[in-house]
């Protein structure tokens, strides 16, 4: 097998374990009644490493997979919203965004704020009206802490995908946004 392909069963993985993790644990972990989404997450990793052809990919089936838990939702809007975020990211990364190893939790935060709010106005699009009957000072607390916590949980999780996308396109430049040594100064022992 490839190393391209491997990269892709890992990645796989990687979106079924953050499935399980943030079904069975991440939902339980709650601030202030607002738990932290790993999937949008794994999206936005997957952008900022592969471009925007891996952070849409990516996020379609990170989103397609959390749909399968979101009753009150109709199949797909999750799916749509990752794919949009995750695609975005990765053109951002392409041309704007500059090799700093703040780049990744600064852009984790902000994406997962934007996917929230993506979420709701596709939601409305869709005639999901029941999305904004809390008021929007719940939409902003939602978008804030679910920010928060995929800012904390972004170097962890950083550090698992860019081992997971080894040998993917765009996988050495992630590493290196993560404080990771390159794996050319890796294979020639210089730190």
């Amino acid at each position: 097998m490839s190393a391209h392909t491997l990269a892709r069963l890992r990645i796989a993985v990687l979106l079924v374990v953050a499935t399980v993790l943030q079904t069975a644990l991440a939902s339980d972990l709650r601030v202030a009644g607002v738990a932290p989404d790993l999937m949008v997450l794994v999206a936005v990793l997957a952008g900022l490493a592969g471009g925007s052809e891996a952070g849409a990919v990516v996020g379609f089936f990170s989103g397609l997979l959390m749909d399968m838990f979101l009753a009150s939702t109709p199949l797909g809007l999750s799916a749509l919203t990752y794919c949009v975020i995750g695609a975005l990211i990765g053109t951002a990364r392409a041309s704007v965004m500059p090799e700093r190893s703040l780049v990744v939790p600064v852009t984790a935060m902000l994406a997962t704020a934007a996917a929230v709010l993506l979420f709701v106005a596709f939601g409305e699009i869709l005639g999901q009206g029941q999305l904004l009957d809390a008021g929007g000072s719940w939409l902003i607390r939602v978008a804030v802490i679910e920010a928060a916590w995929n800012l904390v949980l972004s170097l962890p999780i950083g550090w698992l995908y860019s081992r997971a996308a080894r040998g993917s396109v765009g996988s050495e430049r992630f590493g290196m946004t993560l404080g990771l040594p390159r794996q050319r100064e890796r294979l020639a022992g210089i730190r």
